[in-house]
């Protein structure tokens, strides 16, 4: 199949979509994702053994107590997150293979580039250093015991659903 200027230039539109896709998944790797839920105990345990489980699966996880708020009935914790070895790896992995297939095709196009994806591929750690420096520390989780024996915790997405797993809580539909 004979290489056209309408294929060389679909193609160079599809790799810039998809790295442009590529950009918004490592600006997505640190937004922050900090969300509402509303979780019910099981009938087995009191309200004073679930807030008790909670605070040592919080507590083992290094998080402290900062605040709480008497009057709104709210406790406040805050804890210290590292970035995912493994997260930052596959970020630079993806990178360098986005940079290659840029590079590639930017080679194709403009023969005088045709090395220019072994330059692009050099920058692919940068995608891993944004996230790593990117990455939140700090996250709060806030609890707040409800009537009929509800709890409500703001915290990050993922600190949710290892409360969720630890417990064995089951999410009220909201």
């Amino acid at each position: 199949m004979p290489v056209t200027v309408p294929v060389i230039y679909s193609t160079l539109l599809l790799t810039l979509l998809l790295f442009w896709g590529l950009v918004s998944f490592l600006r997505g790797s640190i937004r922050d994702r900090t969300t509402d839920v509303v979780f019910t105990k099981n009938n087995q345990i009191t309200d004073d053994q679930m807030l008790m489980q909670v605070r040592d699966h919080f507590r083992q996880r290094a998080y402290q107590v900062v605040e709480i708020d008497r009057d709104r009935e709210v406790a406040n914790l805050s804890g210290q997150v590292k970035p995912n070895l493994f997260l930052a790896i596959f970020m630079t992995v993806l990178a360098a293979i986005g940079m290659i297939c840029l590079g590639l095709v930017l080679g194709i196009l403009i023969p005088d580039l045709e090395n220019i994806w072994i330059w692009l591929t050099a920058l692919s750690p940068i995608a891993g250093i944004f996230y790593w420096r990117g990455t939140p520390r700090e996250r709060r989780v806030s609890l707040r015991l409800l009537p009929d024996s509800q709890l409500k915790v703001r915290a990050h997405k993922d600190e949710i659903e290892q409360l969720q797993r630890a417990l064995n809580l089951e999410k009220l539909e909201t």
